[in-house]
């Protein structure tokens, strides 16, 4: 008996100093510079870093940086009339964005495009209702969006076809960019980045960096984030990824890297 409490204590004491971690940055360097400088959606494209601005149609408004922020090349998302986009994620082949229609019918757009700016294809978001949707992120085989029109908030799960596939509750955040990671998404709400399982729960939460969060995006291993108000620069974030554990291990967490 003295044994397995010791080892249950062990597991604790583990849980608590891997959880430590969580919300820490490993390192930060200022947002890419571009004519309107409002960061609004960060991708993960192998080694490399995507940063996009809010009106991104012209002036090289998506920017490609090392994950040291050193600056490789930018391109424009062509749409026109030009509008104001949000979100960013990579799916391994294209970079998806989300575009706000501002004219009556009001109704979003996901759009993608290569990584050298072609746009090659999208679909509207629920032509049949009036959507507002600020972030996009791919888990290997869907995409999701928030929902935020009309309530109640919720997450919306598609193919690249535009097929709804399923809805889940979103509990906390507000129009922001969301990554994807291990069964759960990552997003920005009244002043913290919260993991959230798809049912819902949340599983983790930090101060945002900077006190503001624009947008998110995993890279495997870390969590990086852009700031929302300026001076605006890109976080790596470790967040010591959490997985829920089995229901009889009550409230410990099994933590993994």
């Amino acid at each position: 008996m003295k044994k397995f409490l010791l080892t249950l204590t062990t597991m604790l004491l583990f849980a608590v100093v891997a959880y430590a971690g969580m919300g820490s940055v490993i390192t930060s360097w200022p947002a890419p510079q571009s004519t309107f400088n409002r960061v609004n959606g960060i991708a993960f494209e192998g080694k490399y870093i995507w940063v996009k601005d809010r009106v991104c149609e012209s002036h090289g408004g998506v920017v490609k940086c090392t994950k040291s922020g050193s600056f490789l090349s930018s391109i424009s998302f062509p749409y026109s009339p030009a509008m104001h986009s949000f979100g960013l994620t990579f799916d391994g082949e294209y970079l998806w964005t989300i575009y706000e229609w501002w004219h009556i019918p009001y109704h979003d757009s996901y759009r993608k495009y290569t990584t050298t700016g072609s746009y090659v294809g999208g679909f509207w978001l629920h032509i049949n209702y009036l959507p507002e949707s600020k972030a996009v992120t791919w888990d290997g085989q869907y995409l999701y969006t928030d929902e935020t029109r009309p309530p109640p908030n919720r997450i919306g799960k598609y193919t690249t076809a535009g097929t709804l596939v399923a809805t889940f509750p979103m509990t906390v955040g507000v129009g922001s960019d969301m990554a994807y990671y291990k069964r759960q998404l990552w997003y920005y709400g009244g002043g913290l980045v919260y993991g959230v399982t798809l049912n819902g729960s949340v599983v983790a939460s930090f101060a945002a960096p900077g006190g503001s969060c624009a947008s998110t995006a995993f890279d495997g291993e870390y969590l990086w984030t852009a700031d929302r108000n300026t001076p605006q620069y890109i976080y790596k974030v470790d967040i010591d990824v959490v997985d829920v554990a089995p229901a009889s291990v009550g409230r410990v967490k099994a933590l993994y890297r």
